[in-house]
This record gives C-alpha cells, sequence and structure tokens, in this order.
C-alpha cells in the first residue's frame, strides 16, 4: 500500500499563514482587500498554487471591479499564470516581477509560519505508517518552506518519498497537471492500491489526469474543509482518524 498525502490544509492547517501572505502581499502591491474575499478567488477558480492566488488578488485589487465583476470578467483568465498576465496587459494593470512577487510573500509567510499547527496528529500518522509500505508527499510548497514546517513538527520520519515546488520545473506543470504524481512513481514503483489524501479540485484532478493517462487507479481521499463542500470524491473524510477506517476497510479483493 501506497500512501501520499497533500500537505497545506490536510497535513498542516495554513489558514493564519498562507492564507495571511496573500492578504499582505496583495496589499504591498496593490491595496487591502479583505481576506476572505481574496480567498473567494483564490478557492472559486482553484488557483493551487498561493504566488498565483496572489497574482489573482493583485488584479482584482487594481481593477476597481467589485469582487462579483471581477471574477465574471477574470474567469476565462484564471486557468494559468500565462493568462492572468494576459488578462493584465489587456486591462493595462501593471503587476509586479513574479520573481519579486515570490520574494515579498515568502518574507510574509516566514513571519506568520510560527501560527501553523498540524491537521494530522501524530498517532495517526503513526498508524498510517505502519499500514504503508510507503509514505509519501506532493505538495506546491518550495522545499525551504516545507523543510521549516517538517522539522518544526517532526514530520520527515514518517515519509520515504517528497515532491516539492523545487521538483516542477515550470507553472504549467504544478497541479492539476498530473505530472507531480508521474515524479513520484519516477522514484517508486507503482504497487496497489494507492490513496492521494488532498484537500482541492487541483488535487482530485490531478489524480483523475494521472489515472486517464498511464491506465493507474490511484485513488483520491478528500479531506473535506469549508472550501471543497461542493467537491465530489468517491472517498472523503472529515477527520484524520477517518483515514485509518478507509485503509483499513479496504478490500484488498477489489485487485
Amino acid at each position: 500500500m501506497i500512501v501520499i498525502f497533500d500537505v497545506d490544509g490536510v497535513l498542516i492547517d495554513v489558514t493564519k499563514s498562507y492564507h495571511y501572505s496573500i492578504h499582505d502581499t496583495v496589499k504591498y502591491f496593490a491595496e487591502e482587500k479583505p481576506r476572505e474575499e481574496l480567498l473567494n478567488i483564490k478557492f472559486s477558480f482553484n488557483i493551487n498554487n498561493d504566488w498565483d492566488a496572489s497574482i489573482a488578488g493583485i488584479l482584482y485589487a487594481k481593477s476597481g471591479l467589485s469582487l462579483s465583476q471581477f471574477k465574471k470578467e477574470f474567469a476565462p483568465f484564471s486557468q494559468s499564470l500565462d493568462d492572468m498576465f494576459r488578462y493584465a496587459q489587456e486591462k493595462g494593470i501593471e503587476l509586479p516581477d513574479y520573481k519579486e512577487l515570490v520574494q515579498v510573500f515568502e518574507d510574509f509567510y516566514h513571519q506568520h509560519r510560527e501560527r501553523e499547527e498540524m491537521i494530522f496528529p501524530h498517532d495517526v500518522l503513526e498508524r498510517v505508517r505502519k499500514k504503508a509500505d510507503i509514505l509519501g508527499v506532493i505538495t506546491g510548497r518550495p522545499f525551504s518552506d516545507l523543510d521549516y514546517s517538517f522539522k518544526k513538527f517532526d514530520l520527515y520520519k514518517y515519509f520515504d518519498y517528497i515532491i516539492t515546488e523545487d521538483d516542477i520545473p515550470q507553472p504549467d506543470l504544478r497541479k492539476p497537471s498530473s505530472y507531480p504524481l508521474k515524479l513520484f512513481f519516477e522514484k517508486v514503483e507503482f504497487d496497489n492500491p494507492v490513496f492521494y489524501i488532498g484537500d482541492t479540485k487541483a488535487d482530485k484532478k490531478m489524480v483523475e489526469s494521472f489515472n486517464k493517462e498511464e491506465n493507474k487507479n490511484v485513488r483520491f481521499i478528500l479531506y473535506q474543509n469549508e472550501h471543497n463542500k461542493d467537491l465530489e470524491a468517491e472517498y472523503k473524510i472529515k477527520s484524520p482518524d477517518e483515514i485509518c477506517e478507509i485503509l483499513n476497510s479496504y478490500d484488498y479483493a477489489q485487485e
């Protein structure tokens, strides 16, 4: 059995770190907007990367539009970073250099990261570790951010293989692309059953694309929260200990 975790919103609560960093980055480059509105844009358009979510927030802040008007106008440009910059060009909106934005965002994140908390407690991770042959992580975090949190919470001891933002060569290969899963299985031999635990549409689409392209059957487990209530999934959990019920009740005869 192989079990792969997303990090943000699954292993670790980032509502007081990354979510605050989006707000502060938008304020730095544009003007202050309510954090709830910026998160509405992020989750409405399934923008998995928070640097890109900050770009979208800056576009909103500089557009002069109401939230509903902006979302309607921005929708066709919301699915890639290139499209966001094209929207800016068409609307005459000046955006910061992307590398500068990343640095500003990360500086804010370093201010907020102490407030992160674990979602999956150690006792549950220990049970999953005993159940699974391989434990892995696929996250959109840069390695330096993951390294800080994994050391802080003593998480490295559970995981065999980790894929981070640093392993992804270009933005269009991030989730929801199947590339991160393909990269993972270049390191690990595929062996049923395989589960991926995520909390976003991008996580689900990555799994679906991988299964279709590779003719595999990675099972997606949705960790439910207030932002993904409408997302359909065969397996859903509302608390960490429910993962053990799914893994223990899995019928190997399906294979």
